[in-house]
C-alpha cells in the first residue's frame, strides 16, 4: 500500500537492516542500525519503493527515509530510499526480472531433457 502524502516535520533518515522480509500482507520488519530499535514498515511512498524493498533479503541494509504512521503502534511509512534514484531502482528491477527468466528457462530445459525410466 502506498501513499504520496508525507509530514516532513516527522520524517527521519536511518540505516535499516531487514529482519523479516516483506510478507503476504505487504509489511516487513527492520532494525534501526544506530539504536537497534525494531520497526514495522507497512506503507510505502510508491510502487517502485515497495517493489525494491520486497526484493531485499533478510540481513540486507538500506538507507531509508521514513515517518511514523499514526499515534499508536510501531507502524512506519517509507517515504524514500535514500541515495537510490528511480532510474537505478528500475534498472535493478529489470535486471532481476531478466535473471529470473533465465533461471526459469534453464530449469525448463533441464526438466525437458531428463528421462524418466519405468
Amino acid at each position: 500500500m502506498w501513499y504520496h502524502t508525507t509530514n516532513p516535520s516527522h520524517t527521519e533518515t536511518i540505516i535499516a537492516r531487514i529482519e523479516w522480509p516483506m510478507n503476504d500482507h505487504g509489511a516487513m520488519t527492520v532494525r534501526v542500525e544506530a539504536s537497534c530499535e525494531v520497526r514495522h514498515l507497512v506503507e510505502f511512498a510508491d510502487e517502485t519503493v515497495e517493489k525494491t524493498l520486497t526484493e531485499l533479503p533478510a540481513g540486507a541494509t538500506v538507507p531509508l527515509q521514513m515517518e511514523s504512521v499514526g499515534a499508536r503502534g510501531n507502524a512506519w511509512r517509507v517515504t524514500e530510499l535514500v541515495g537510490v534514484t528511480t532510474e537505478a531502482m528500475a534498472k535493478a528491477a529489470a535486471h532481476e526480472d531478466e535473471r529470473r527468466q533465465r533461471r526459469g528457462s534453464e530449469t525448463e530445459h533441464r526438466e525437458s531433457t531428463e528421462h524418466v525410466e519405468v
